[in-house]
């Protein structure tokens, strides 16, 4: 609740340039997901012992997620490697398309198997019920609204023809940088009491 107190109060606290450059590529907020991710993965495989081929699953796409953060799925291509655009519309050649989508394939693949892991989890084996299971739900459900305030305001425009005001326009953005921001906190601690609860056992 805190944490929410607080973004709703960076719109309004910060000047425009101010705001721009707390949530641009190099901000604080930016830098805090690249730094966070990382950290989320070596709490998944310093806490969740014995290593599984779920526990590798997660840390590396918390891995991916950074990687993400450090905009590496086009860094090396003419384009985002996740967007259909990149494979019908931009003059790269054909060999890199093809190593761009199978690593995309491979990612797509990566993050349906932890999402079937965690559905698993959650349903089939009552993780609903502990604590790490209700963290983990959180997290999930946090990073679906932080993709709704990532593309409301678009989708607003291009299907709908209403245009939010700029105070709403960083209301979006704080809420989708701020909760990008806390989501490897969310996904490192449910692995972490995770990690406890099985020590018990």
């Amino acid at each position: 609740m805190l944490y929410a107190l607080a973004l709703l109060t960076l719109p309004l606290a910060l000047d425009p340039a101010s705001f721009h450059r707390f949530f641009s590529e190099q901000g604080p907020v930016e830098i805090a997901s690249l730094i966070l991710w990382p950290l989320a993965a070596v709490v998944v495989l310093a806490s969740v012992r014995p290593h599984s081929r779920r526990t590798w699953a997660f840390a590396l796409l918390y891995l991916v997620f950074a990687a993400r953060e450090a905009d590496l799925h086009k860094a090396f291509t003419a384009g985002s490697i996740f967007k259909s655009g990149y494979y019908r519309h931009v003059a790269a050649p054909l060999a890199e398309k093809l190593v761009a989508g199978i690593v995309a394939i491979a990612i797509v693949a990566l993050l349906l198997y932890v999402l079937f892991v965690c559905a698993r989890y959650l349903l089939v084996e009552r993780g609903w019920r502990t604590r790490a299971g209700r963290w983990l739900l959180a997290a999930m459900v946090l990073l679906f609204v932080s993709k709704v305030f990532d593309r409301a305001p678009a989708v607003l425009a291009e299907d709908y023809g209403i245009l939010i005001s700029p105070l709403t326009d960083r209301y979006f953005t704080v809420f989708e940088e701020g909760i990008e921001a806390i989501l490897p906190l969310l996904f490192g601690y449910s692995a972490w009491l995770e990690g406890r609860a099985r020590s018990y056992l």
